[in-house]
């Protein structure tokens, strides 16, 4: 493991993004066996090149990224327009990589973006360091993907070290999928 001093947040925004169009363009594919092949040992050369930059978890590029999946390669990336204390409005589009068939989202794409949502949202406007205790998500009409869609998330109560929020995937007037979920703040000391 290599300890990198500095990095460029806008260079590494940039390597996911890339990273995200690989995993869409292999959704749209079918290579033959030699192309793919010499694709498979590009792949996994970079992967060996990336290895050598290895650090902590408390120096990941992806962990100063927070909010909006844009650190995590299989994250959704989506963009906050408006927060208060208790809620916010978002958009979020979804691509090829994340299609599960018919130019529709896979189910369990659209539970990862409410997690992620629900709880950053949380750990940044209700309470830091929370954890998922549970997701519960109804899937209302198919979510398409290649077009932008708005993501709300709200906070319902706070008990405690319990935060109550629930959140809706929205096409235009039409509910995609409405989420409900408790996220649980971890006790001092523990992460």
């Amino acid at each position: 493991m290599t300890h990198v001093q500095a990095h460029d947040i806008d260079a590494f925004v940039g390597m996911i993004e890339a990273f995200r169009d690989l995993q869409a363009t292999l959704c749209l594919v079918a290579p033959p066996h030699e192309a793919a092949a010499e694709m498979t040992a590009a792949i996994e050369d970079l992967t060996d090149r990336l290895r050598h930059f290895e650090v902590a978890e408390g120096q990941r590029t992806a962990r100063e990224l927070g909010m909006q999946g844009l650190g995590h390669p299989i994250l959704v990336p989506y963009e906050s327009t408006d927060t208060s204390d208790d809620s916010m409005l978002g958009s979020v589009t979804f691509g090829f990589a994340h299609m599960g068939s018919t130019d529709t989202v896979h189910g369990g794409v659209i539970t990862l973006l409410f997690d992620d949502v629900l709880g950053m949202f949380v750990s940044r406007k209700g309470q830091p360091d929370s954890r998922t205790a549970f997701l519960k998500v109804d899937y209302r009409s198919a979510t398409p993907v290649c077009r932008e869609l708005r993501v709300t998330a709200t906070i319902d109560s706070i008990e405690g070290r319990k935060t109550f929020v629930r959140g809706a995937l929205l096409d235009g007037d039409v509910v995609c999928a409405e989420a409900r979920a408790l996220f649980v703040r971890l006790p001092s000391g523990r992460s």
